[in-house]
C-alpha cells in the first residue's frame, strides 16, 4: 500500500512539474513577443496639410479616441484586477511619450504595419484594420495627428498576472499582436474606391472600420476574444441589420441607439468612430452588408 502512495505522489508530483514548466512556456512566450523586432519595407505617403485634408483627417481620428482617449494623449483604457492594466500610447508627441520624435513614417509603421519606432510588435493596435486605409485616408491622419498640441500624460507601464500572461501565451485571448494578422506586402500604394453610396465603398469602410475584426469575415459575431467583452452580435442580414431601414441604420451611429432601443456601449461598440463619417459613407456601409447574403449567427 506505501510503495502504491508512494508512485500516486510521484506521479502527481510529475504533472504538477509539468504543468508549472508548460505555464512558465506559455509566460515567457507572451511575454517574449514585445521584445521581438520586425523589419518591413514602410513605403512613404504624401502628408498634406490642407484645411479639408486636416478635416478628413479629424474624422478619421474619433475611431482612435476610444483607446487613446478624447484629446489623443493617452489613458488606462484596459484595467481589470483578474488579468492586468494596460495604457495607450500618447500619440501627442509630447516630451517623453511614446511617439516623441515620430516621423511619418513612423506613424505609417504603427498605423499600416502594426510596429513601434523601434521595430517592436504594438499590442491590441487595430493596425489590421488600418492597414486597409488608402494612402490618403492615412496621409490625412497622420497630418491630423501631427497639430495635436503636446499633452504631458504619465502612466504606470503595462501589467499583467501571470495566469494572464499563461493564457495569452496559449492564444485564449486571440491574435494581441496585429502585425501578425496583416498581408505587409499589400499594405502599401492602398487606393479606396470612389466615395459613394456602393457596396464597394461600403466594403473599404467596413474593413477599415474593423468590422471584421469583431463581428466576423461574414459578420455573424459570435464569442469575442475579449476576455470581458459580451458576445458580439451578428450584424448581417440575418441579424437586426435585416430589419433595419437606411436612416435607421444612420441613426445608429449618430445616436448610439439602435431602433430597439438598446444603448451601444462604447467601450466594446466604438460606433462614435463610424459615427463621425459622413452620411454617404454610413450608408454604403448599409449597401455593402446588405448585398451580402444572410449568415447563420455565431456560436
Amino acid at each position: 500500500m506505501k510503495r502504491i502512495l508512494k508512485w500516486i505522489g510521484i506521479i502527481v508530483l510529475s504533472l504538477v512539474a509539468v504543468l508549472l514548466l508548460a505555464s512558465w512556456v506559455l509566460s515567457r512566450s507572451f511575454l517574449k513577443e514585445f521584445d521581438k523586432v520586425y523589419e518591413v519595407d514602410v513605403a512613404s505617403i504624401n502628408i498634406p496639410s490642407d484645411s479639408a485634408s486636416l478635416e478628413r483627417g479629424r474624422q478619421l481620428s474619433v475611431s482612435c479616441r476610444n483607446c487613446h482617449d478624447v484629446d489623443l494623449a493617452g489613458k488606462v483604457f484596459f484595467d481589470d484586477p483578474t488579468i492586468g492594466t494596460l495604457p495607450s500610447s500618447n500619440l501627442t508627441r509630447a516630451k517623453g511619450s511614446e511617439t516623441e520624435g515620430y516621423t511619418d513614417l513612423d506613424f505609417v509603421r504603427a498605423l499600416r504595419h502594426g510596429l513601434n519606432k523601434k521595430g517592436n510588435a504594438l499590442m491590441v493596435m487595430p493596425s489590421d484594420s488600418y492597414s486597409h486605409l488608402s494612402d490618403e485616408d492615412l496621409g490625412c491622419l497622420i497630418a491630423y495627428v501631427k497639430t495635436l498640441p503636446a499633452i504631458e500624460r504619465k502612466f504606470a507601464p503595462r501589467k499583467f498576472n501571470y495566469t494572464a500572461q499563461v493564457m495569452a501565451g496559449a492564444g485564449l485571448f486571440g491574435e494581441l499582436f496585429p502585425y501578425n494578422m496583416i498581408d505587409h506586402k499589400k499594405a502599401s500604394k492602398v487606393v479606396a474606391p470612389p466615395m459613394a453610396d456602393t457596396p464597394e465603398y461600403g466594403h473599404y469602410i467596413a474593413k477599415i472600420g474593423g468590422c471584421f475584426a469583431c463581428h466576423g469575415q461574414n459578420l455573424g459575431g459570435g464569442e469575442s476574444p475579449d476576455p470581458v467583452s459580451p458576445p458580439v452580435p451578428n450584424i448581417s442580414k440575418s441579424g437586426n441589420t435585416g430589419k433595419w431601414s437606411r436612416e435607421q441604420f444612420k441613426q445608429i451611429f449618430r445616436t448610439g441607439v439602435t431602433p430597439e432601443g438598446k444603448m451601444l456601449d462604447g467601450k466594446f461598440m466604438p460606433f462614435a468612430g463610424i459615427g463621425a463619417l459622413n452620411d454617404v459613407e454610413i450608408e454604403a456601409l448599409f449597401t455593402y452588408i446588405q448585398s451580402l447574403p444572410a449568415t447563420e449567427s455565431a456560436k
